[in-house]
């Protein structure tokens, strides 16, 4: 099987980064399983980006508008353990921040329109009590997200529906 290397200067200039993103797309629609392993690829690749300060990496290119987009391509086509796995290396405890930066949020909301039950219901647990936030820098997206991820996991509407309808009032 061929292997996928991303070297860091594929990532670099923003055509490259829409070239990689068709790449992806088309071996998704192509069913090849090849793209589990691109896709893991491009994940790798930018995880080992120049760290800023203590944040991971990855959070670093999710920040960054051509590998955000990058990030948000390979969320949509990631299976469930490689979102498990995504979730709980680099964005676990960083959510409040995800949610609210400009960029970030997007990627955010792939992660919920793909994320199995747990990965959303640990995402709703962290960022409930939160969800003002991201309304109040002007990104509804999320909260809609998350009420989509709820959606398609029953279990979860209860809670979600809890911390909506709590937003804008005292605790």
């Amino acid at each position: 099987p061929p292997t996928f290397p991303a070297p860091a200067a594929l990532l670099s200039p923003a055509c490259a980064s829409l070239c990689l993103q068709g790449a992806l797309s088309a071996l998704h629609r192509s069913q090849s399983p090849s793209c589990a392993r691109f896709c893991r690829a491009l994940i790798g690749c930018l995880s080992q980006a120049s760290p800023a300060h203590d944040q991971s990496p990855l959070l670093t290119s999710l920040q960054d508008p051509a590998h955000s987009r990058l990030l948000e391509a390979a969320m949509t086509v990631l299976d469930p353990q490689g979102l498990r796995e995504l979730f709980r290396d680099h964005l676990r405890g960083h959510l409040r921040g995800v949610a609210s930066h400009r960029v970030a949020n997007h990627g955010l909301q792939r992660l919920l329109d793909h994320a199995p039950e747990d990965v959303v219901e640990e995402v709703l647990s962290e960022l409930g009590p939160a969800l003002e936030e991201p309304l109040a820098r002007g990104h509804p997206g999320v909260v809609l997200a998350l009420l989509g991820a709820a959606q398609r996991h029953p279990r979860l509407q209860g809670e979600a529906l809890r911390w909506l309808f709590q937003v804008g009032h005292a605790p």
